[in-house]
């Protein structure tokens, strides 16, 4: 449990200076060719849904230091989840027994997916991570067993 709870700590704290740091090198214009070329990869197809047209639009009109700035915002978003489950589970709260296996385990499809895409050690090593993180959550703390 102390790896978990250490794991979600180092991770959010990671993930805040990450964050910041894209924040921080957007406004100076350092990533604006890595976000023009970002954009240019993630342009979607016109065979898309129409929610994934919505979207490619609306980033469009934002530009590219606004794409730069709600990464930066999304990660600190995802930051505060995983501070939060390290936190929770290491005040010993049921509620992140049950945010961490959720949040971890909505994860597992599309590591799965990536992992068929493109093995990389490290694609592997996440999924094995988070996947026993979840079992070992789910089984051992009993959390969706009726009691």
């Amino acid at each position: 449990m102390r790896l978990i709870i250490v794991e979600r700590i180092v991770k959010a704290v990671l993930l805040i200076l990450l964050a910041i740091s894209l924040i921080v090198l957007g406004r100076m214009g350092i990533l604006n060719g890595w976000a023009e070329e970002a954009h240019n990869d993630l342009l979607l197809q016109a065979d898309a849904t129409i929610l994934a047209q919505l979207l490619d639009r609306f980033l469009g009109y934002l530009g590219h230091f606004a794409h730069i700035t709600i990464l930066g915002g999304v990660l600190i978003l995802y930051a505060c989840l995983e501070g939060a489950e390290g936190v929770g589970l290491a005040l010993h709260k049921r509620w992140a027994e049950y945010l961490t296996v959720v949040g971890t385990g909505l994860l597992i499809p599309y590591e799965i997916l990536e992992v068929i895409r493109h093995v990389t050690l490290l694609k592997v090593g996440a999924l094995v991570l988070n996947a026993a993180v979840v079992a070992y959550l789910a089984y051992k703390k009993r959390l969706f067993v009726d009691v």
